[in-house]
């Protein structure tokens, strides 16, 4: 009886290990994603891209459209240390997505041209890389999403660093724009943004509003929990 009850907990055991579902597999060390966006009608970015290594170091370079007036036109490049949350998700839903070896194009006759997205993975043993234009993938979704927010982030680092030195009263519609993108996550990474809002928060010389809606801007800028991922087809 006691050797019966022993091989029932045991089979019990490894039935539940079974069923757990397996966890994400860290990436290894020199690997990175790629993002990149190709579109010359596009505003306010003609082209960009975002790479995000493994350990969460990330670089943006962007072009911006060359018919915005009301920023600086200037070609941007920046480093900057990517959140964990997003930087998880982002090797999370690669792997998911079998390193992006596929076409995950929708192939939708007619719709509506919104510029060349690709996405890349390499790593010392791996190199992924697939380009679309829209894509039903959930995850794909997901991941077009998260990078778009980061380059709405950099948009708005170029509008404020030229509102600060030319159009001060236009600066707090700026922020308040900004406050909203990043209460419905369309604006990732704000954190980059910090230098320049700690200034206009500490500026005596602007509007008490502008400077109160840098410190809300500032205070909501935390890194949030890591969250379940859902799977698309």
């Amino acid at each position: 009886m006691k050797r019966l009850c022993l091989l029932l907990l045991f089979l019990t055991g490894s039935s539940l290990l079974a069923q757990q579902p397996s966890a994400p597999v860290p990436a290894p060390s020199g690997t990175g994603v790629t993002y990149l966006f190709d579109w010359p009608q596009g505003i306010p970015w003609t082209k960009y891209s975002i790479t995000v290594q493994s350990d969460g170091k990330t670089h943006f370079s962007g072009t911006p459209h060359p018919d915005d007036k009301d920023t600086d036109t200037d070609p941007v490049e920046q480093d900057f240390t990517m959140w964990e949350n997003n930087r998880q998700k982002i090797f999370d839903l690669a792997q998911k997505l079998n390193y992006f070896q596929g076409n995950f194009d929708a192939h939708i006759k007619h719709i509506a041209q919104t510029g060349n997205k690709t996405l890349q993975y390499q790593s010392p043993q791996v190199h992924g890389s697939s380009t679309f234009n829209y894509s039903q993938n959930l995850d794909v979704q997901t991941l077009t999403k998260l990078f778009s927010g980061i380059a709405t982030t950099f948009d708005y680092e170029r509008k404020l660093t030229f509102q600060y030195r030319y159009d001060k009263l236009g600066m707090d519609q700026c922020l308040k724009e900004l406050e909203e993108l990043q209460s419905s996550h369309e604006a990732e990474e704000v954190h980059v943004l910090g230098p320049m809002l700690r200034k206009i928060a500490g500026d005596p010389n602007l509007m008490n509003i502008t400077r109160q809606s840098a410190r809300h801007i500032l205070q909501k800028m935390t890194d949030p929990e890591p969250t379940a991922q859902t799977s698309g087809q």
